[in-house]
């Protein structure tokens, strides 16, 4: 029974991420500069010159539920690249969260700071720098990444395109995932590799 209703849920993210990946085809550029702005503040990696945390744009990556496994599976990178943190959806389960770490390289960054699973990057990397949250009233809300070098170039019509993509999936959400993702944005460390509390 619990083994079912993971492969239902998982099959059914599997169907969101495969809708937002054919719609970004059609969302607006952003209008950001980011090669030409941009050190990739948001994914520091081994080489590139020291950065106060005040500097990282996005602190941290959170993948979203079974985004992990759909990751693995289009791009065939490794379950190990990633931090793993736990969610319950029931009282009775659990699924593992795939996290990148604060101050951490990014794995995924060529030798030209570029990404190399862009066309399947997580939808937190890809609807940058807008990070969702939730408010007092438990209604989706936004702030900006406010590191961001080319921030004043941000298109609206790109930022309306996104708005709906979160939107969309809003529901399907589990709370415990926005408490982590909140929780996330405030780290200023991780336990080391292996622990999770």
């Amino acid at each position: 029974m619990t083994e079912n209703f993971v492969e239902r849920l998982k099959a059914e993210w599997f169907l969101r991420f495969d809708r937002i990946l054919d719609d970004s085809k059609t969302i607006p550029s952003s209008n950001l500069k980011c090669l030409e702005l941009c050190q990739a503040r948001c994914c520091p990696r081994v080489g590139m010159r020291q950065m106060q945390s005040s500097e990282i744009a996005s602190p941290v990556v959170v993948l979203l539920p079974f985004e992990l496994e759909y990751l693995i599976e289009k791009t065939g990178v490794s379950r190990g690249l990633f931090r793993l943190w736990p969610l319950a959806l029931t009282p009775d389960v659990t699924i593992e969260i795939g996290m990148l770490d604060l101050g951490r390289p990014c794995p995924f960054l060529n030798e030209s700071l570029q990404c190399r699973i862009h066309e399947h990057n997580p939808l937190d990397c890809r609807t940058f720098p807008l990070l969702p949250f939730q408010n007092l009233r438990g209604n989706l809300d936004w702030q900006l990444g406010e590191n961001c070098p080319s921030l004043a170039l941000l298109s609206p019509k790109f930022t309306d395109a996104v708005k709906r993509v979160w939107q969309d999936i809003h529901p399907f959400i589990p709370q415990g995932w926005w408490d982590l993702y909140a929780f996330a944005d405030h780290w200023t460390g991780w336990p080391e590799t292996g622990q999770t509390g």
